[in-house]
């Protein structure tokens, strides 16, 4: 009887869709999946596993360099590491899809399928010495929060929460709220650097998708949800948002797993909640935030986008680093996917982000590199207050 609790929860909530009944049965919400399977989760003596021990980024260190990624395949090479740890990075961000162990058909409420990835990940002798060896800052994406594409009605989101925050050794306060957002300022008065991690999924609305049809789009199903309770971040989160913006920064890394500017294709972005982005740009204006870049990931491709936001005398930059070691194409895919927001290449080869702050000469230099460490594209921004 142990399973009877997962079992009825998934099949009501279909795990990423609320259900609404005509009948005089009551109406089954992803809150109520969610309640259903916290006995169930009580019982389970389940030893999840951990990272190797990080170092500790200093609060008093001066940023001058970083670097980030997304979209690790814990069964790939991963050669990567080294390559990325001799350019000497201060700290590492990997913002989304750190391991692919989304659930299968066959799966429980317990996702094995994401406990064995992180199992994986912590075999790999490369990442390994990584790890012991340069502060990281994590956020998620899908296949690490447990379903492809899925926001705050997947039904197994809590154990997914659980099993992230002890694998990366979140801290006491992430661990004390829903989801996995959290905010760091590193450096002195001067050179303050404060990186954001939003947390795009817990509080995620469903995705409005377009109708069926063969052959299907080329660059993907979904569409603006225009509704206007629909949410990226929920309540809590922009509220936590907003005073993060409030805190006195020099420099601002904001990092979403998914890609904010840009508009040119149907996948996963903030371009499916347009509210919310402009929420979003409203609320930079609003706090004065003319030092904020964002950091994203997902897309298995790398770019650079830029916009202008109302309220702000400073352009918007969208720095997009993805795959570490898992990208679809060969090489340039801005053919298949033009932007007038982007600035250069949609680079589909395995690369990673790296970050230069030149504290005295207020510039930060954005610098795209392959798997091998050279140079693929490099921008510059004026985003020091």
């Amino acid at each position: 009887m142990k399973y009877a609790l997962p079992i009825i929860a998934l099949l009501l909530s279909g795990c990423a869709m609320s259900v609404t009944s005509t009948s005089n049965m009551a109406a089954v919400t992803p809150q109520s999946a969610q309640e259903a399977l916290r006995p169930y989760y009580a019982t389970l003596d389940v030893k999840l596993p951990k990272a190797a021990s990080n170092p500790a980024l200093a609060a008093d260190t001066v940023i001058t360099r970083f670097a980030f990624g997304s979209c690790q395949n814990e069964n790939r090479d991963m050669k990567f590491w080294d390559v990325i740890a001799a350019q000497n990075p201060q700290a590492f961000l990997l913002i989304g899809d750190n391991v692919y162990g989304d659930t299968r058909p066959t799966n429980g409420a317990d996702i094995p399928t994401l406990a064995a990835s992180y199992k994986k990940l912590n075999s790999r002798v490369e990442f390994d010495r990584f790890r012991r060896s340069v502060p990281m800052m994590t956020a998620w994406d899908d296949h690490d929060y447990g379903a492809n594409d899925a926001g705050g009605a997947f039904a197994f989101k809590e154990w997914a929460e659980k099993a992230y925050e002890t694998y990366w050794g979140s801290s006491d306060e992430v661990k004390s709220r829903p989801g996995v957002y959290e905010s760091r300022i590193v450096g002195p008065e001067g050179k303050r650097v404060q990186f954001i991690m939003l947390d795009g999924r817990f509080f995620r609305s469903d995705l409005a998708t377009m109708p069926y049809r063969d052959p299907g789009p080329t660059l993907g199903w979904y569409i603006p949800n225009m509704d206007p309770k629909a949410t990226i971040l929920g309540q809590a989160q922009w509220e936590w948002l907003a005073q993060q913006l409030e805190k006195p920064a020099e420099l601002r890394f904001i990092i979403s797993s998914t890609q904010v500017i840009t508009d040119a294709h149907n996948f996963e972005g903030w371009s499916n909640f347009p509210k919310e982005r402009e929420r979003l740009y409203a609320l930079l204006g609003q706090k004065g935030v003319n030092n904020a870049i964002f950091l994203t990931g997902d897309r298995h491709s790398g770019g650079f986008y830029k916009t202008n936001a109302p309220g702000l005398s400073k352009p918007l930059w969208d720095f997009t680093s993805s795959s570490l070691n898992f990208a679809f194409g060969k090489g340039d895919g801005s053919e298949r996917e033009p932007d007038p927001r982007r600035t250069g290449g949609f680079w589909g080869i395995p690369n990673f982000g790296q970050i230069d702050i030149d504290w005295a000469a207020k510039k930060v230099t954005m610098t795209l590199r392959k798997d091998d460490g050279s140079i693929i594209e490099t921008q510059m921004a004026n985003a020091i207050d």
